[in-house]
């Protein structure tokens, strides 16, 4: 399986383009503020059908350009069915606080726990991670995990946001810590590094005790 990252927005988010390399299939991983163009360059240059939108979360960051993305493409788009309603509330979706318009779209797939996106030959697993959102995922394979706002270099999403709840939280890193493969490269929703998994269990303090959520 093959990615790009795109850095975009105000507040750096990353989107995400995702594909298989043999069948083409791909999918673009939380739209947020990249534009139809920059995303075209990517797409057409490596000719691939982009078959899904996939939000990892409902906040405005991340979702603001799910409607001209999925307007360009005829890609469905995905979203947990916990975070559905960010899709359609400012305060929910935080844009009503930054006073930044998101489009409207409703989801066309609503995910749960352990689901499976097919692309092409490769397949993307769901792992509900509700703290930061209620509904907020990471998808992973044995090589890829796209953690959103769940998973930071060094760090986790916030806490202290409306449908945040630093006691899921908790609960969320113990569940991740045992499921995630070690090896995987952990892909975020906002930074520049990266790293794999193995090596945030060894540094990351929310990770190794040292912090808790707050």
């Amino acid at each position: 399986m093959k990615y790009i990252k795109l850095k975009n927005g105000p507040i750096e988010e990353n989107s995400y383009i995702v594909w298989d390399d043999m069948s083409l299939e791909g999918a673009i991983v939380d739209p947020g503020f990249t534009e139809i163009s920059e995303f075209n360059k990517h797409i057409i240059e490596n000719n691939i059908s982009i078959k899904y939108i996939i939000d990892t979360h409902g906040h405005w960051d991340h979702i603001r350009n799910n409607k001209l993305v999925k307007d360009e493409y005829g890609a469905k788009l995905l979203i947990h069915k916990d975070d559905q309603e960010f899709l359609i509330n400012s305060q929910l979706n935080l844009s009503y606080y930054y006073d930044k318009e998101v489009d409207i779209t409703t989801a066309d797939i609503l995910l749960s726990d352990e689901d499976e996106i097919m692309l092409g030959n490769e397949i993307l697993k769901v792992m509900h991670t509700p703290g930061h959102t209620k509904g907020s995922i990471i998808l992973y394979n044995d090589d890829l995990a796209f953690t959103g706002d769940t998973l930071f270099f060094g760090s986790i999403g916030r806490c202290d946001l409306p449908s945040s709840d630093k006691d899921i939280m908790i609960d969320t890193i113990a569940k991740y810590k045992k499921l995630l493969p070690k090896e995987a490269i952990i892909l975020p929703g906002h930074g520049n590094m990266e790293s794999t998994f193995s090596e945030q269990l060894d540094i990351n303090p929310f990770l190794t005790g040292k912090m808790t959520p707050k």
